[in-house]
């Protein structure tokens, strides 16, 4: 049985992940044995790290991947599996050079690329472009959600899809929900697979894979960075951390930078029929506004994908957590109450917040760069920024980059979101929606 400590920091085996479900873990990339050199050494094999990896290697780019463990490991093998193709602050664009003119052209272009990617590579991981449903109570909330993502269809970035009553119902097939908001282009993914996938499509191209080997010091040799794992090295031009929210203990400057944030996910086992007949029977992913206390997505196995913050002090309560997933889905859908709906696996992860609404893009100097911290959006924003950030290196041209470049400043008080949502927000909210009133 796996500790309280490590449910507690999202750290227990990734095959607990449904993700990894039924399919079993993906194959394993050997260790590092050898020294080797390449252009680029990329430290950890997540969504972003593997995008980065995949575009190198498309254009030519000799590239080294040191992964701690395997593939999909962290969060891009835990995460909801949402595919929310939005941006969620303009505000942090108007403090680019150009105002976020070629960033935000760049998304128009490219916010569907884990369908785009999975199309391209023939990756099998159930992207499906199914729609992503928010769902509200009351036609004041629906106002208040159009006006707060207005600017999406103001920018061309997102089609809102607005949809109500008779209608809602047949999209959801609940009555609880009379309004919503549909992002057309939004949809599911499995991230585990989609990691994997994309890691595989890159050793292809001639990218060099290494599993089961952590990156334990740097050293500078002339113009060059030597990463060393315990049995041999990498010599490159330039090392790019893309480690998220599981660092590495050989940059410390990456440690404290953000905000950890334990969630935890859960599947069920197959729906019953009629089950399936009723409970999003379109397949799109579900999310609740203006408090999002369920997010879900229905995947091709006929399963619920269910995740949130996990109760203070009770990461591994997981009979706790299904029982409160079940309460609100029987509110939801009255008519699965008797339905045998099941729990089959539960995990935890680790979010990495930052206080900016865009991912953390750091230069360290002399060819060390990092590029993490996605949020909790991570299915959309990993792999596009490892696609521009890839096309910068290629070019060897920093500045063509469409957002600015920051260093790592240390984050005083880590735990912040952690009291924040887990502590206060997310309890209240709580309380709030058994007592009926969100």
């Amino acid at each position: 049985m796996q500790t309280k400590e490590a449910f507690e920091r999202g750290e227990v085996p990734v095959c607990l992940s449904g993700w990894t479900q039924p399919q079993g873990l993906a194959k394993p990339w050997p260790k590092l044995s050898e020294d080797i050199t390449a252009d680029v050494a990329v430290i950890g094999a997540g969504l972003a790290g593997s995008s980065l990896t995949l575009h190198l290697a498309e254009a030519g780019v000799k590239v080294a991947v040191l992964e701690a463990r395997q593939p999909g490991w962290g969060a891009s093998g835990r995460n909801a599996g949402h595919v929310l193709p939005i941006l969620r602050d303009m505000k942090v664009y108007e403090r680019f050079s150009d105002g976020g003119a070629r960033f935000l052209d760049l998304f128009r272009q490219h916010h569907t690329i884990p369908f785009d990617l999975s199309a391209k590579y023939g990756i099998d991981c159930d992207a499906a472009r199914s729609g992503y449903i928010n769902g509200m109570k009351t036609r004041r909330a629906f106002n208040a959600f159009l006006r707060a993502f207005a600017y999406l269809e103001e920018r061309g970035l997102q089609k809102l899809t607005k949809v109500s009553g008779a209608e809602m119902q047949r999209r959801t097939g609940s009555k609880a929900y009379p309004y919503g908001v549909i992002f057309e282009n939004g949809g599911r993914v499995n991230p585990y697979l989609f990691t994997n996938g994309m890691i595989a499509a890159a050793a292809r191209l001639g990218a060099r894979i290494f599993g089961e080997t952590p990156a334990i010091a740097m050293e500078r040799c002339d113009e060059r960075w030597r990463v060393k794992s315990a049995q041999a090295s990498v010599l490159a031009d330039r090392v790019i951390f893309c480690t998220n929210a599981y660092p590495t203990d050989i940059e410390p400057a990456f440690r404290n930078a953000f905000y950890p944030l334990t969630a935890y996910g859960m599947t069920t086992k197959q729906l019953p029929a009629e089950a399936l007949d009723l409970i999003l029977p379109g397949g799109e992913a579900f999310a609740q506004a203006p408090v999002d206390l369920n997010p879900m997505v229905r995947d091709r196995h006929g399963r619920l994908i269910l995740s949130s913050i996990p109760k203070v002090g009770g990461a591994r309560d997981a009979r706790w957590h299904f029982q409160s997933q079940l309460r609100w889905l029987h509110r939801t859908w009255p008519e699965t109450r008797g339905m045998n709906i099941e729990m089959d696996d539960y995990w935890t992860g680790r979010v990495a917040m930052r206080k900016a609404q865009f991912p953390g893009v750091f230069d360290l100097g002399m060819g060390i760069f990092g590029l993490m911290y996605f949020n909790a959006w991570g299915n959309v924003m990993a792999p596009l920024m490892g696609k521009i950030f890839a096309g910068a290196i290629a070019k060897d041209d920093m500045t063509s980059l469409p957002f600015p470049i920051e260093r790592p400043e240390p984050i005083r008080f880590q735990r912040k979101y952690e009291i924040l949502i887990r502590h206060l927000l997310l309890p209240t909210a709580r309380t709030a929606q058994h007592s009926g009133i969100i």
